[in-house]
């Protein structure tokens, strides 16, 4: 490895410690505040689902279909776990250095790994079953994404690519230059109808045909500026959302924009720093920066209708919306309930011990965590 490139990894391990860690050299977490009438929540089950400690946890969001949820650890053990009563049903041992979360649907199960594993699984009555392997010798983080008879694959080497649900054959795939620095991780792809989007660590939103992988548009979301690389960071990292023809879209270091869908006309843009996931509902976009105040954005105009700030520095999660309440996860294994309408903070209970990397997922009136340690909850209001 030539000296430059030893340099800007030692920079990008140093940045990656400090964006991760829970022991680094920022500023103190916030403590905890006392809450005035507090919806009283309970903890339904807890089951830990890891074979291995969970050490790069970041992205492994659990899959949920119909009344099941998979989970998968750094060691690519796969369980089921039954969401009204927490019991495990099966496991399954991939044998995947897993980075990031599963997809699938309710005949398919897609696993990847660190190594650029892209791994299909058929459901069967108590199990999986190896459907097909390949290699598209990259690291994964991103979560892939499956629709129809497509597998949206995006890996650390700026590619995206589209292969076959059946057997795995490549189908097309694109290139996009990754800055010399650039944050560990990477956004999902967003498919609707035939275009599917994509960020990238340049800062840029793009629209691929999705059957030909042709550019239909591409959009800058944020320039890079600064004198050094860790300050011209803009990647897309955070997962973007899309309600009414509209893609809500935030990047690190750069900003929040909507985008029009079918072009890529830019509707509003502010500045803003975030690279977690969003949750939508039909006056406002919801985000945590990346100092982990909570806000809460007007979807026409990009103004704020709130900022929450009570749990700063908490390295908490991107919010779920349940109800009518959001709810992130913190870096001691804590759940916070807010209100939408004003950002009071209502709730909270400690599901698990350590920290939670992943947005909280919501299956009917409950929520479900998993921390990084492998520990899978479910909570609820107490009826």
């Amino acid at each position: 490895m030539k000296p430059a490139n030893k340099l800007c990894a030692l920079i990008l391990l140093c940045l990656i410690a400090a964006c991760s860690g829970d022991k680094d050299n920022s500023e103190p977490p916030a403590p905890l505040t006392d809450i005035e009438a507090a919806v009283v929540l309970q903890l339904n089950w807890r089951l830990d689902t890891r074979a291995a400690s969970n050490t790069a946890a970041y992205r492994l969001r659990p899959l949920v279909i119909g009344d099941r949820a998979y989970t998968i650890d750094t060691s690519g053990l796969i369980a089921c776990v039954d969401i009204a009563t927490g019991k495990r049903l099966w496991k399954y041992a991939t044998d995947l250095s897993a980075l990031s979360g599963l997809s699938g649907n309710e005949k398919l199960v897609i696993a990847t790994s660190g190594d650029g594993d892209v791994a299909a699984f058929q459901m069967v009555e108590k199990g999986l079953e190896p459907l097909w392997k390949i290699r598209v010798n990259s690291e994964i983080r991103a979560t892939p994404v499956v629709i129809d008879d497509q597998v949206f694959v995006r890996s650390v080497d700026g590619k995206l690519q589209s292969l076959a649900a059946a057997d795995g054959s490549q189908q097309w795939v694109v290139t996009r230059r990754v800055p010399v620095l650039s944050l560990t991780g990477n956004s999902e792809p967003l498919v609707d109808a035939q275009l599917v989007y994509a960020g990238f660590d340049d800062g840029k939103l793009i629209a691929f045909d999705r059957r030909s992988g042709k550019t239909r548009w591409e959009s800058t979301i944020s320039i890079p500026s600064g004198r050094t690389e860790v300050e011209r960071l803009v990647d897309l990292d955070g997962q973007f959302v899309l309600r009414n023809g509209i893609i809500y879209v935030a990047s690190f270091q750069g900003r929040l924009a909507a985008v029009v869908a079918a072009n890529g006309d830019l509707l509003w843009a502010r500045d803003f720093s975030s690279f977690q996931s969003m949750a939508i509902d039909d006056n406002a976009i919801y985000l945590s920066a990346d100092n982990s105040d909570l806000w809460s954005i007007d979807r026409r105009t990009g103004s704020a209708f709130w900022k929450q700030d009570v749990l700063h520095a908490r390295k908490i999660t991107a919010p779920a919306i349940i109800n009518d309440k959001l709810v992130v996860a913190d870096l001691a294994g804590y759940l916070h309930w807010f209100d939408t309408a004003d950002g009071k903070l209502v709730g909270r209970i400690q599901a698990t011990r350590t920290r939670n990397y992943v947005q909280p997922l919501i299956w009917q009136d409950s929520v479900l965590t998993l921390d990084q340690d492998g520990f899978f909850s479910s909570v609820s209001l107490q009826q």
